[in-house]
């Protein structure tokens, strides 16, 4: 066979072969791709297997996901474990796996967790067999050699007793004799009593002591928040460097990809952000949709000065949200559709998107979304509905916010 035939076969054994090598190898977003290709070419009668794998195919989508939503609440990272389990259950097909992820997002969520640790209804050693089901293997062999000391420490931490656990970390720190993940602890505790230059300087000591391959996951979230500790000093090209260290920490992610194009996007390099969430982009193809990557592209596209492109990726954020009846719409998308549908003179869909957020849970924005849909109704001269949403907006609107109460008022006058 030729390679031009190879490579685009319609041989539905040929197609199950390159499906299965992949699915062997844990590709599965690639090899579901491939049995669908062999269901489309197979005959009615050989499809049943095939669908089967397909199956299998999303299951361990789905595993892998809720693993990774596993491991982002260990680490405290609510808002990357939600999407991890929102992806398993959209692609799991087992309904085991996914009352296992609904079961996690309804009530295992990191943030109970830690809302219990500090509880009264929980006794030290509950919190402390909490912490300890979070640790990696090598952080819980290294924490061992601390003894009480180290978990009153962690118990204080989580207390917010900040500068007693601080004080009781620092003074391990300093007889360790080759500490590690420690590090990690002092970081976090220096961080919680506003000293970012410490807490740096710890958390960076921290990732000098990790090898090639060791704890990648944990390099992303650490290198994340050094990023950010980089650009609340201003520092740009060291918020980069970190950026770069968390996507090389995990080159095959597309979430260190997504949050370095935020990070350029919110600095004004739209070009720039495009390029690296196009890249986010095509890693993400064998996971469930991420919404936050679609606004992503959609306001670094608006920004670069590309409507259309713009529109399109934002017109899919709002569409994966009706799918799933929540009309609740991200602000920052919602509001840049109703900029780009005025622009075009798709006054109607402009105002449509303000009234939407006017019900969302923004509501420290609400007198200004009822003032944009209320001027965008009156330029329809839909006199009765605009004054409703104007009123609205003059009973909402702050008083120290004089510019707006202005506008909303010229507005109402007859």
């Amino acid at each position: 066979m030729s390679l031009f035939k190879k490579l685009f076969s319609t041989d539905p054994e040929e197609l199950k072969r390159k499906a299965d090598r992949l699915f062997e190898a844990g590709d599965f977003g690639p090899a579901k791709l491939a049995y669908e290709r062999a269901i489309a070419a197979a005959p009615e009668e050989a499809r049943t297997p095939l669908q089967e794998r397909v199956r299998s195919c999303m299951d361990a989508i789905a595993r892998q996901r809720v693993e990774e939503a596993r491991v982002y609440l260990e680490q405290g990272a609510i808002e990357l474990a939600e999407q991890e389990l929102a992806g398993a259950l959209e692609v799991a097909a087992d309904e085991s796996l996914r009352e296992q992820a609904q079961a996690l997002l309804d009530g295992l969520e990191a943030e109970d967790a830690q809302a219990q640790a500090t509880s009264d209804e929980m006794t030290d050693e509950e919190r402390i067999a909490l912490f300890m089901g979070q640790w990696e293997e090598a952080q819980a062999e290294e924490y061992e050699l601390y003894g009480d000391t180290l978990l009153d420490a962690l118990l204080a931490l989580h207390s917010e007793r900040y500068d007693d656990a601080r004080a009781a970390l620092e003074a391990l720190i300093d007889s360790a004799p080759s500490p590690q993940y420690l590090w990690l602890e002092v970081g976090r505790a220096r961080l919680l009593t506003d000293d970012p230059t410490g807490g740096a300087e710890a958390l960076d000591r921290f990732l000098d002591t990790l090898e090639d391959g060791e704890a990648n996951e944990t390099k992303v979230a650490v290198n994340l928040t050094l990023a950010r500790l980089a650009d609340e000093d201003g520092r740009f090209e060291e918020a980069m460097k970190r950026f770069e260290a968390a996507v090389q920490a995990i080159p095959d992610d597309y979430r260190p990809y997504l949050a370095m194009g935020a990070f350029l996007r919110d600095k004004g390099h739209a070009e720039e952000a495009l390029d690296v969430l196009q890249t986010s982009l095509e890693l993400s193809q064998s996971s469930a949709t991420d919404w936050r990557l679609l606004e992503e592209l959609g306001l670094a596209s608006e920004q670069a000065g590309k409507p259309e492109e713009a529109k399109s990726f934002l017109e899919q954020v709002v569409e994966f949200f009706t799918n799933r009846q929540v009309m609740d719409f991200p602000p920052a998308t919602t509001t840049t559709l109703a900029k780009l549908y005025e622009a075009e003179g798709r006054i109607d869909r402009a105002a449509d998107m303000y009234r939407a957020l006017t019900k969302g849970s923004d509501g420290a924005n609400h007198a200004a979304y009822h003032y944009e849909a209320g001027r965008l109704l009156k330029a329809l001269d839909l006199d009765d509905e605009a004054r409703r949403m104007l009123t609205r907006a003059e009973a909402l609107v702050d008083d120290s916010d004089s510019g707006l109460r202005e506008k909303i008022a010229a507005l109402l006058q007859p």
